[in-house]
């Protein structure tokens, strides 16, 4: 019997094509010259005149990605990924190739919150990382907040990733989409007479047809694909109101047999529905939200005699409002009122052996949090302003917990195009999420806040400058943080355990406290016929657990923590075809917990480590390069042959841990090898 423990790491992004910056906003009204805008966060309402140009504005505590302009980025396997190009910024990171979560300034993925049109999405990985599980062409745009938040965003101790899906009446019907040798996706545009329309976008993959003999993890055969879908009726039925009706689903399985008979099977879903209004006010406007965000996953091992299953559900019901209502010319205030349901039902396990079969254990979980915020911006003068906040949130377990979370940033603008930021924020957020493997396999599952698992909670201080050089050409942020971390829960589980008869899953976690600090740093180049930029992130997660050898010190680094992370990205466009892109990374090894010994004792399996995340994956390194011929390239219109290369130099990095006899460490990986792809991609 093979006795495998994976820790998986691997970092991966995107070829992004940066660009001018242009404010995109919110909008309920269109026209072909101007645009009455209503922001997102209605820091100002203007009237703005349209330009074109590039994709990304930077500006602030904001990276705003206008997703219309997302075709004109390279295409990696066919694809423009935005939120490759998110996982490329400074103090954003990715657990592994494994999956294509993000790490926002030392937090665990989980810890973020991403969603669409106000509705959070739980786990939004694909295995191997080549993909998000979203399909840009139906969305409008990507906004990303990293360390400052305003007193009325939602409840996470991490950053915020928000996207939006397209509203924006069609004149016409469209279709747009790719055919390619890993996937393919479209996406219909129609309108529905002359104030709706309706969305469609639909993804599969087929990696398997092709790559199947190269995708092997330490000998054992991988099964994989998946499948996303999107749809979104837009109906406006009066110049001020704005009703859309989305869903979202994507499902992911994966399967692992070996000569000696283990057979593993892992599927897992996640599914989005919702409803938001949003009315235009004088000087304002008001949002409402209701929704049903759900994951679950189940796990099979079949080992000889041995069978185990899991299976784990979480989901929330959301209610959002927001009120956003410019009182003065130079104040602007923000009133939010949130309630949300979860239901949860962790790591449910069964096993079979021998004829035998344990009955499931049933836990369900149903929790209630509501939470009233309000904020306020200033704009004192043309060189000072401030946002002023406050959070208040009650949560319902075995017990009621209450928190108030302040938050206050002051922003400076010693001179046109510059801006210095201090922010100050207290967070909170209800649930927790861990794993058998300690990270990467999506074997992951949702517990909510309890009195043994309280509420995570986070004070979190921030400095960052951001300016453009010669007439926007170049643009500079630097950013250093620290963020003091209550309650965080760490997994010291293996998927050899589940064989042990009786197996909970609290066992195998831990509470503690945590530290992340660091700085950022990135330098894009935005005009020219070679664009890109250099980021580069130096960041300690640290963590300190009372039960570990009872040290109370923050020693122990998290799972996902990479001390360094660098990102190289440069695109041209010589003529008005051709275009080519690359992208070379090299970030720290993540840190595992090195299994000294293993061995059965009364059919039970029984494995001593070393310390804590003591030991770390080798330095991780990878270039990929991309070219993309545009055969008809006009506004309406669009044909092309897209050629990707995905580890260029054939590194093989390692993605996890294998131990074989004497329980001696292998690393290994899935994804050691080239991986060339050409694409069809049109829009008509």
């Amino acid at each position: 019997m093979n006795r495998h423990s994976c820790l998986i790491i691997l970092y991966f992004c995107s070829l992004p094509l940066w660009g001018q910056a242009v404010d995109v906003t919110d909008s309920i009204q269109n026209s072909s010259e101007k645009v009455v805008t209503y922001s997102k966060e209605i820091e100002q309402i203007e009237v703005v005149q349209t330009r074109q140009g590039g994709s990304v504005e930077n500006k602030g505590r904001r990276l705003v990605v206008d997703m219309s302009d997302v075709s004109a980025m390279p295409k990696f396997l066919g694809t423009s990924d935005p939120m490759r190009l998110v996982q490329s910024i400074a103090g954003v990171t990715t657990n592994s190739e494994s999956q294509a979560g993000i790490h926002i300034q030392g937090c665990d993925d989980y810890q973020t919150l991403t969603s669409i049109n106000n509705s959070p999405v739980y786990y939004p990985n694909h295995l191997l990382g080549l993909y998000s599980t979203f399909i840009p062409e139906h969305f409008s745009k990507m906004t990303l907040e990293q360390a400052e938040h305003i007193g009325t965003a939602e409840n996470r101790i991490g950053g915020l990733l928000e996207l939006e899906t397209q509203h924006r009446q069609p004149e016409r019907f469209g279709l747009q989409g790719n055919i390619g040798l890993v996937h393919s996706d479209l996406t219909l545009q129609i309108p529905c007479g002359k104030k709706s329309a309706l969305w469609i976008s639909a993804r599969a993959s087929y990696i398997n047809l092709l790559y199947g003999k190269l995708l092997q993890i330490s000998g054992m055969s991988f099964n994989y694909y998946f499948m996303d879908y999107n749809l979104t009726y837009a109906i406006h039925p009066t110049d001020k109101d704005e009703i859309l009706l989305y869903g979202f689903y994507s499902r992911d399985k994966m399967g692992l047999k070996d000569t000696t008979g283990m057979d593993i099977g892992i599927c897992w879903q996640n599914v989005v529905g919702g409803c938001k209004w949003n009315h235009a006010l004088p000087g304002g406007q008001w949002q409402t939200t209701v929704s049903f965000s759900g994951f679950g996953n189940n796990i099979n091992v079949d080992m000889n005699e041995s069978a185990v299953q899991t299976k784990d559900r979480f989901a929330s019901l959301d209610l959002k409002n927001r009120l956003s209502l410019r009182v003065h010319k130079n104040v602007l205030l923000n009133v939010g009122a949130d309630y949300t349901h979860y239901f949860s039902y962790p790591l449910q396990f069964a096993e079979q052996g021998l004829n035998i079969r344990l009955p499931e254990q049933k836990r369900y979980q149903h929790r209630d949090e509501v939470s009233l915020s309000a904020d306020i911006r200033h704009d004192v003068t043309a060189w000072f302003a401030y946002n002023i906040g406050l959070h208040n949130s009650a949560y319902h377990s075995n017990k009621w917990f209450g928190t108030i979370d302040p938050r206050a940033s002051l922003h400076f603008y010693p001179a046109h195009d510059h801006e210095i930021s201090l922010h100050y924020g207290m967070y909170s957020q209800f649930f927790h999420k861990a794993g058998l493997t300690g990270g990467g396999l999506p074997t992951d599952f949702f517990i909510c806040a309890d009195s043994t698992f309280k509420p995570e909670r986070a004070h979190a201080v921030s400095l960052s400058y951001t300016a453009t050089f010669l007439n926007d050409m170049l643009s500079l942020r630097a950013e250093g943080y620290f963020k003091q971390l209550y309650g965080v829960v760490e997994s010291f589980g293996n998927v050899l355990q589940l064989i042990n008869k009786g197996f909970r899953y609290e066992d195998y976690l831990m509470n503690g406290d945590g530290r992340n600090y660091g700085v950022n740093l990135m330098l894009r180049k935005n005009t020219g016929a070679v664009t890109g930029h250099i980021s580069y992130s130096l960041g300690w997660a640290v963590r300190k657990f009372k039960d570990l050898e009872g040290i109370d010190d923050y020693i122990y680094s998290a799972s996902h923590e990479r001390r360094h992370d660098l990102n190289i990205v440069v695109n041209g466009r010589f003529c008005k075809r051709w275009s080519v892109g690359g992208q070379f990374v090299l970030a720290s090894g993540l840190p595992y917990t090195k299994a000294e010994e293993a061995y059965l004792i009364n059919g039970r399996m029984v494995c001593r480590y070393s310390n804590f995340n003591g030991a770390h994956m080798p330095v991780y390194h990878r270039l990929d390069l991309t070219c993309s011929c545009d055969i008809i390239k006009t506004n309406e219109h669009e044909l092309g042959i897209n050629l990707s290369i995905y580890n260029v130099y054939y590194q093989k990095n390692a993605q996890f841990v294998v131990y074989r006899q004497n329980i001696h460490p292998i690393y290994g990986s899935s994804l050691s090898t080239i991986i060339p792809s050409i694409s069809i991609y049109g829009k008509f």
